[in-house]
């Protein structure tokens, strides 16, 4: 898969998540950008949202709030998108939200879909239509809902002419994973089944 610059067959592909450990703080967040170019890896991801696009305030408030506070907003990710180009590290998102989605496709080589996300068509379809590399977690999906989200956006591609490549990631939705759940026998038995 190629993402920019990088292409993973010729090395393995680092990837430091930041998601939204950066709590709402931009200069966290810069940080953490630099910090990750200085361990040596390729690429940083975030998590980029608006919360009452995705989460609704009610029955728990508290935890749209919660939300609420780690937002980042679209220009201080285009200033952290700098800071990741200035320590030579790609900078991606993932997009929990069809508004981030649009806004990130100006500032990515490539997009990351949560697993929670697999089913989101109208996101799938507009990921999909940037003609960008997409990388699709699997954790909490089965392997007949990873073969409908694959066959969804590769007929969105053939649809529209694009050549792209898509990246299934073995994931696991318990953080941090305990050792007993990381089954990476996923890894080969999602490559058979899924090519």
């Amino acid at each position: 898969m190629r993402i920019a610059d990088k292409n993973t067959d010729d090395s393995v592909f680092v990837i430091a998540e930041i998601g939204n450990n950066h709590e709402g703080n931009e200069e966290r967040a810069a940080k953490m950008i630099e910090a990750a170019a200085k361990a040596g890896a390729d690429a940083v991801k975030f998590q980029t949202f608006r919360t009452e696009l995705f989460q609704s305030r009610l029955p728990d408030e508290a935890r749209f709030d919660s939300l609420r506070s780690f937002e980042l907003s679209h220009e201080a990710f285009s200033r952290l998108a700098h800071v990741a180009a200035r320590n030579n590290v790609l900078f991606f998102s993932t997009p929990l939200d069809l508004e981030s989605a649009r806004f990130l496709d100006t500032l990515a080589p490539c997009f990351k879909v949560a697993s929670s996300d697999n089913d989101f068509w109208q996101l799938l379809d507009l990921l999909a239509s940037t003609g960008k590399p997409l990388i699709l977690s699997s954790g909490l999906s089965d392997l007949e809902g990873i073969r409908k989200s694959r066959s969804f956006i590769e007929r969105i591609w053939t649809e529209k002419g694009i050549r792209q490549e898509l990246a299934i990631l073995h994931c696991v939705t318990c953080y941090p994973v305990p050792p007993e759940q990381a089954n990476l026998a996923s890894i080969p038995f999602l490559r058979e089944k899924l090519g």
